[in-house]
């Protein structure tokens, strides 16, 4: 039986959308206990209201929450947080697994100070997947912000260990490792990314394929994008952006006007299919790499499509036992 443990309040929409997506995920995976943590009273309100409640669960009831504006001295001001009992279930082993749609800030703060990284990483990167335009591609992206600044050595260990990720989880063989930079010549970028390059080049147990440029990263070249967290952050929302804002341009023009929306409605089902295919809802989750544990974050306004995403996906990694295999290599290699 597995075991996660289910953060369900301090995202934008409430614990609701949080629970109705934990119940679901029950109904489809009988080997699965879910621990729902927080306000014990209002869970289990909710709880009542729900006809042919699956079984399988307990109640963490925690008396605080660390709302989205929360930070990192929150994780010392409210020890008796969902969040905080959350990731302290997952160091105590209770748990094989966490996910929150909480505060970002205090869920990489409450990893870094509640499970510590394993030996041979410096610093923890958040890795989020999303979708490319080759059919049933994704692509894995790190760090997408758990850090401001990082080394050309963080840049490496992420590179390993998001390749131990698509190799367990996406069950890809040798997927191609690239480097985000703004050309495609190993001259190219500052220092940190020069410096990169060669220790991922030099690593043959690495399919690396050299420099890639941000117009290129849903184009399905690769599989595995590394860059800092600062720069991924901004790569990852520009896209998130572009991507919503696209859709709703094609929408809007191909309503203008009687003479568009007949034709339109020939090609309503290929829209919602490009529709359906780059919802982040489909791909809400972000794994932190390089903890002790297998942590997961939501978008904050996540809602029951998106966590049952984010829930999927740490299903996925535990049940491929994705962290003994990454602490593994990396203790081993450090």
């Amino acid at each position: 039986m597995h075991k996660i443990a289910f953060d369900v309040m301090g995202s934008d929409k409430g614990l609701i959308p949080a629970i109705n997506a934990g119940l679901h995920f029950l109904q489809n995976h009988h080997d699965v206990e879910i621990f729902f943590v927080g306000n014990q009273k209002a869970i289990e309100n909710h709880l009542a209201t729900v006809p042919n409640c699956p079984k399988n669960y307990q109640i963490i009831d925690t008396p605080e929450v660390i709302g989205m504006d929360g930070g990192i001295m929150d994780i010392r001001r409210k020890p008796d947080s969902s969040l905080v009992k959350a990731l302290e279930l997952v160091k105590n082993k209770s748990v094989d697994g966490m996910l929150t749609g909480g505060s970002s800030a205090a869920f990489i703060a409450g990893a870094h100070f509640i499970l510590g990284e394993f030996e041979g990483v410096g610093k923890p990167g958040f890795m989020p997947t999303w979708p490319t335009i080759v059919e049933n591609h994704t692509v894995l992206f790190l760090d997408a912000g758990a850090n401001t600044d990082n080394s050309a050595q963080d840049l490496y260990n992420f590179a390993k260990m998001a390749t131990i990720y698509a190799q367990t989880v996406l069950h890809q063989e040798r997927p191609r490792v690239s480097l985000l930079n703004i050309g495609e010549e190993k001259s190219k970028g500052k220092d940190v990314h020069r410096e990169a390059y060669e220790l991922l080049k030099a690593d043959q147990k690495l399919n690396f394929q050299g420099n890639i440029e941000a117009r290129e990263m849903i184009s399905g070249s690769t599989d595995i994008i590394v860059t800092d967290g600062f720069s991924g952050n901004i790569a990852l929302k520009a896209m998130e952006g572009a991507l919503k804002n696209l859709m709703k341009v094609i929408k809007t023009t191909l309503t203008k006007s009687l003479i568009r929306k007949i034709p339109a409605l020939f090609l309503k089902k290929a829209f919602k299919e490009v529709g359906t295919k780059f919802d982040y809802k489909n791909y809400a989750g972000a794994i932190l790499l390089g903890v002790n544990g297998v942590v997961f974050k939501s978008h904050g306004s996540s809602d029951e499509q998106a966590f049952g995403s984010t829930l999927r996906m740490t299903y996925e990694a535990i049940q491929g036992d994705v962290l003994a295999k990454i602490k593994t290599k990396m203790e081993v290699e450090s």
